[in-house]
């Protein structure tokens, strides 16, 4: 049996439009919800900001995700738990095709996939465990298992559906819309102070004196937490 849970209201397009000029790993100064490294982007370079549309699979088949394709969204995110297998790609090409035209901004997956090249030709963004020359069932042995719209456990962490997906060149980091809301301002001012530093360092400054001159925001953030 598949279950199919209804989706959740998708991150907020103008969240997802501040996030898509930002990094995973500023915001992960603040949380603490990465995927472990073996999630890694397919190709190089890479942004994926979207709405977690979540499904739970059998190891060796992957008919929740045909059940997941029939409810998803322009904009959502599908992140597949494939249940440790790692033998069995969970899509190549034209899986991914199919995932491109009903509007799918991108997949993350704790299995692997295969047809690298193909992928990264159309440009379908991708995080997975690696790459494997031989694919999935989508159905079979007369198993119907599975979940769409339910928590799981990708890369050592727990997606909820709704969640919002932050990926890039580093690798993927959840949030919650709520808090990926509430700490926007901060990696806004973060990486907007990287920057500066950045063109201090240029003229032959240190990073001693850019500091001194203009505290890190990470920093101010961890005194006002002691104060409190």
């Amino acid at each position: 049996m598949i279950t199919v849970n209804p989706s959740p209201a998708p991150v907020d397009p103008d969240l997802v439009a501040a996030y898509q000029k930002l990094a995973p790993a500023t915001l992960g100064h603040v949380l603490d919800t990465a995927m472990e490294s073996a999630i890694e982007p397919v190709y190089r370079p890479i942004k994926l900001v979207g709405t977690a549309l979540t499904v739970l699979t059998y190891p060796q088949i992957t008919s929740a995700v045909a059940e997941a394709i029939k409810i998803a969204r322009p904009g959502d995110v599908l992140v597949i738990s494939r249940g440790d297998e790692h033998r069995h790609a969970t899509t190549g090409e034209i899986g991914s095709l199919g995932f491109m035209e009903v509007g799918i901004a991108g997949l993350v997956t704790d299995g692997p996939i295969a047809d690298r090249v193909a992928i990264e030709r159309m440009q379908f963004p991708v995080f997975s465990r690696g790459s494997v020359a031989m694919t999935g069932k989508t159905g079979g042995w007369g198993i119907e298992w599975g979940g769409v719209n339910v928590p799981v456990n990708v890369g050592g962490v727990v997606v909820n559906p709704g969640d919002m997906v932050f990926g890039d060149e580093d690798g993927v980091l959840i949030a919650a819309p709520e808090e990926a809301r509430q700490h926007l301002a901060f990696v806004q001012e973060k990486e907007a102070w990287e920057e500066w530093v950045r063109g201090e360092i240029a003229k032959g400054r240190t990073i001693s004196q850019c500091r001194a001159e203009r505290p890190d925001p990470m920093t101010k953030m961890v005194i006002g937490t002691i104060r409190r």
